[in-house]
């Protein structure tokens, strides 16, 4: 570190945090020397970390974002040093790009110094307090088994189309009541007659009877059935898990409802993509975030601000948190679809000078920025009246 540059606590810590082991030093006002010592990963070994930080009077200690290993760290830290006043898990991005240290820039030591002198920032990694991090963590699973869910649906629906049944063609939804009964039965029988087409489809259905059973018409042999059945029963086992999943976020939604309901009122977020930016976001974020642009910020959502002079050099937006990013985007083609809304005017607006790729992301981050300052003032949203 620079000769000049004034410290602005007395002790602090750095943390490299490792699969297996984790390099801990302490750096002191007036010391001759750094205090280091290594450390396991195990509950007993982050029991002695804590014990030791607590023996120097560490009260300030961070760490680099590594993969999931910094987790249990942080809140081992969190319940065992009740006393710290900082706990900060840094971006690499940051501490790479710090002048004074050419290599190795995951060290103790140089953590220890950047955040002696107050050169690790607050808002590059949020972490929330440990309920919303509960609501993170089942928002993050529900998410994963949905796709998973969404896996397996397309590898049914590859499996009908690689034995002649064009259940796509005449059935919106592979999976709806209709056509699941109708599997059910081809894979109880091999086939399916037209009777059975009246006994399991809806009469309300677009296609008759009759051009069904054409699209349909075929045969599957003992091991086929099997398979056909193994898909359906995977199916049926990723659907009673998302349902679980969900019971368990919204118990765990239940104090923030007013928070929800703020979210929901608003175009293109449904209660599902409501419950997975609020577990991201926090269902109070003004309390880490002192503006809806922090949060943008930390988001992705904002572009770089690289230029020089009247050159602009990028214009590519951050990497920020790809869960709370890509569930924004995803809100932001509703809302866009929405007609009259304003977000849909907005969109179109500025299509033809951004791409749609773009003008997607500035939705999004239109809906963040929105959503924070619904949440800060606590009122629903209501939307702009057109001008006559």
């Amino acid at each position: 570190m620079e000769e000049g540059i004034e410290e602005i606590l007395e002790i602090s810590c750095g943390l490299d945090v490792h699969e297996e082991m984790i390099e801990a030093c302490v750096l002191k006002t007036g010391a001759e020397a750094a205090y280091r010592e290594r450390f396991g990963c195990t509950s007993k070994e982050l029991d002695r970390l804590c014990v030791w930080l607590n023996g120097h009077g560490c009260r300030d200690v961070a760490m680099e974002s590594t993969g999931v290993y910094w987790l249990p760290v942080y809140e081992r830290i969190e319940e065992k040093c009740s006393g710290y006043q900082s706990l900060l898990v840094v971006n690499a991005y940051e501490i790479r790009n710090m002048p004074g240290r050419k290599s190795d820039v995951a060290d103790a030591q140089w953590i220890a110094t950047l955040l002696k002198h107050g050169l690790l920032r607050k808002y590059n990694s949020f972490i929330p307090e440990h309920a919303v991090r509960n609501m993170r963590e089942v928002s993050r699973l529900r998410r994963k088994v949905t796709g998973q869910r969404i896996t397996a649906t397309n590898q049914l629906e590859k499996f009908l189309q690689m034995h002649g049944f064009k259940f796509s063609s005449v059935f919106s939804s592979i999976t709806g009541v209709s056509s699941t009964a109708l599997l059910t039965r081809l894979a109880e029988q091999g086939k399916v007659t037209l009777r059975d087409i009246h006994d399991c489809c809806d009469k309300r259905l677009k296609h008759v009877p009759e051009e069904i059973l054409a699209a349909v018409n075929g045969e599957l042999n003992e091991v086929e059935k099997k398979l056909l059945r193994f898909h359906m029963d995977r199916i049926d086992e990723l659907d009673r898990e998302i349902g679980e999943l969900t019971g368990m976020l919204t118990e765990l939604f239940d104090e923030y409802k007013a928070q929800l309901e703020i979210a929901v009122s608003m175009p293109g977020i449904s209660l599902d993509s409501a419950m997975e930016v609020l577990a991201e976001i926090s269902p109070k974020p003004q309390n880490s975030f002192s503006a809806p642009e922090k949060v943008c910020k930390w988001a992705g959502l904002t572009p770089r601000n690289d230029g020089s002079a009247d050159t602009i050099k990028c214009r590519k937006t951050l990497h920020g948190n790809p869960y709370v990013k890509s569930i924004l985007v995803q809100c932001a083609w509703a809302a866009v679809k929405k007609r009259g809304s304003e977000f849909q005017s907005w969109f179109w607006s500025r299509q033809s000078r951004l791409g749609r790729k773009k003008a997607i992301v500035a939705v999004a981050r239109k809906l963040l920025y929105i959503l924070y300052t619904l949440l800060d003032r606590g009122v629903l949203y209501s939307p702009p009246v057109p001008a006559t």
